[in-house]
């Protein structure tokens, strides 16, 4: 079986990494509330404090998540970019290959003008 370039298993890879990323965020959060109302439950307060308590500790989890999941959003970014500089890359080498010399911005100029 031969192995072929396909941009777009790196594309949903980069999707899939985003995804996870939302999922960490999530997940931070809702722990960090359940952990704050135990802790708050477990300090004997009641009612509204042990609500304030878990939001208090929601938001520190929602603060950890993100920064875990910054590290996926740039992983995904970078593979996005390895994508769109194959494909300009491509581009070049085609034109390279076909005997057409790649436009240059210096060249456009001279067209316009």
């Amino acid at each position: 079986m031969a192995v072929r370039y396909d941009p777009s298993i790196i594309t949903k890879h980069a999707q899939a990494l985003y995804d996870r990323a939302s999922l960490i965020i999530f997940a931070w959060g809702v722990i960090g509330f359940i952990a704050g109302a135990v802790m708050a439950k477990a300090m004997q307060a009641e009612g509204l404090f042990v609500v304030i308590g878990g939001l208090v500790v929601a938001l520190i989890g929602v603060m950890f998540g993100r920064g875990r999941a910054f590290a996926l959003q740039l992983q995904a970014q970078v593979a996005l970019c390895q994508v769109a500089t194959e494909a300009n890359t491509r581009k070049t080498a085609e034109a390279a290959a076909a005997g057409v010399p790649p436009t240059t911005a210096v060249q456009m100029n001279s067209a316009a003008s």
